[in-house]
């Protein structure tokens, strides 16, 4: 059964309820034909025993009186218990003692010739109360009253009997039926329930930026295992969607950077630019060691325009997500250079990090998600002057970090905060946002065990909050 698919399980499962259904419908049939069968030969019995009781009583009469009717209305009623013979002679010839194996006919045949005799004898010797044939009259009667007494008993013992079995019967249907129900419901629900529930608990992560394969049994292969691998398949396919998403999202923010790293720029190349023309001005007077000086100025600028230049190549390189342990106040440091160029004049950018805090982190992707928060912030005071901070502290109980990046900007309207990590979702015109940043933020974090909050009021500005473990 564990190698059929599901739709034989079920076929089966409720061939079994038919079929079973059908038994029973059929045995019940045949047990109420019988239970009818035995309630009218109950019926029988009881009358033969009341015409039984109605020959003895005429025949008191008759002895007692001896009037004609008497005597003619007991021969009728011992005519009328012939009549019921036929309908008993099954269960007579079944009932457990000797005696009602002979001939009931017989028995009621002598009966009426001995009330017959009696009848005669007491013509002949009138006031002999003790007539032999009397004697006679009388054993025969007590004879089939007890016929008829035992018949009755017989029968209700056979109703007695046929209640018990029916009522086992009744009780062993009853139990089967309980336990294949249980065990549908079982097939159903570990088959059909719980894969569907695992399917939308899984939803329900991936809603939240979480991609997690769904384990799928190796014995099965089944239609809910083809669904599974339908899951499977599909968020696999949403993860490398989401990766080209948050890829595009990361080069949004680098055309963001790019007119403040150009500016950034232009400072260390005009100080290149000026110092070799002061180089060449002082060969020409043979002054070496200003011209050696000029040179060293010259390499410091370079290095300087070559870090900008690389830290934004490293930021726009799409890396693997590999975590491992790294010094907070770098990776700080790096999202904060990297935003220097988009500060406005008063806007305050500060940080305070614990010295030699070490997470376990991507670099590159927090630097991306401090990155987008940064942005975010700084753009979020409207108008300046304003302030954005950078906090970490350290909670040694739980062995987490909290890192609060701080604006003191517009704020977010209540009814957003719900939505703000959703995809998509900006409360900035088309042309100046993705509404993918906080998303981006969102799963970066998730991915590195953490998690992340927000707490704002509209017009007294925002803090996002985010919880990492602390590597020791």
């Amino acid at each position: 059964m564990f190698h059929m698919n599901l739709r034989h399980k079920m076929t089966a499962c409720f061939s079994l309820h038919f079929i079973f259904y059908i038994f029973l419908g059929i045995t019940f049939l045949k047990d109420f034909e019988m239970f009818n069968e035995d309630v009218t030969l109950l019926m029988h019995a009881g009358n033969f025993s009341n015409i039984c009781l109605e020959i003895r009583r005429y025949e008191k009469n008759y002895i007692i009186g001896h009037d004609e009717e008497d005597f003619q209305t007991a021969l009728a009623y011992v005519d009328e218990a012939v009549e019921y013979i036929p309908n008993m002679i099954d269960d007579l010839e079944i009932m457990p003692h000797p005696y009602h194996l002979k001939d009931l006919t017989k028995k009621l045949e002598n009966y009426t010739q001995a009330l017959t005799s009696f009848k005669m004898e007491y013509a002949k010797n009138i006031g002999n109360t003790e007539l032999q044939s009397q004697i006679k009259l009388r054993a025969l009667g007590q004879d089939l009253v007890r016929i008829s007494e035992d018949l009755v008993k017989f029968e209700q013992r056979k109703m007695v009997d046929f209640i018990k079995i029916f009522k086992d019967q009744l009780v062993r249907s009853v139990a089967f039926l309980i336990t294949l129900t249980i065990f549908t419901m079982i097939l159903l629900y570990s088959n059909i329930v719980l894969p569907l529930k695992s399917i939308e608990r899984a939803a329900g992560r991936v809603a939240k930026g979480t991609f997690t394969l769904l384990p799928i049994p190796n014995h099965k292969k089944d239609e809910v295992s083809s669904v599974l691998h339908a899951f499977n398949s599909m968020v696999s396919e949403l993860e490398e969607k989401q990766d080209l998403l948050f890829q595009a999202q990361k080069l949004s923010s680098i055309g963001t950077l790019a007119s403040g790293t150009a500016h950034q720029l232009n400072n260390p190349l005009n100080n290149i630019s000026t110092s070799c023309q002061l180089c060449l001005f002082e060969l020409e007077r043979n002054n070496t060691d200003f011209v050696a000086q000029l040179l060293q100025t010259i390499e410091q600028e370079t290095q300087r325009a070559g870090e900008i230049v690389r830290g934004l190549l490293d930021f726009s390189r799409a890396g693997t997500f590999s975590i491992q342990p790294v010094l907070l106040d770098d990776v700080v440091k790096n999202a904060m250079r990297l935003v220097a160029s988009e500060v406005p004049a008063g806007v305050t950018l500060t940080k305070d990090i614990p010295a030699g805090l070490t997470l376990m982190l991507a670099t590159q992707k927090m630097t991306e998600a401090l990155l987008n928060l940064l942005i975010n912030a700084i753009q979020a005071i409207q108008p300046p002057p304003g302030t954005v901070s950078i906090t970490a502290t350290t909670d040694e109980t739980t062995d987490m970090a909290t890192i609060v990046i701080e604006d003191s900007g517009i704020g977010i309207d209540e009814e957003n905060l719900q939505k703000i990590f959703d995809p998509f979702f900006t409360t900035k015109p088309a042309e100046e946002g993705t509404g993918l940043g906080l998303a981006v933020v969102y799963g970066i974090i998730k991915k590195q065990n953490g998690s992340t909050r927000v707490e704002s009021i509209r017009g007294k500005g925002t803090k996002f909050i985010i919880t990492l473990p602390i590597c020791h």
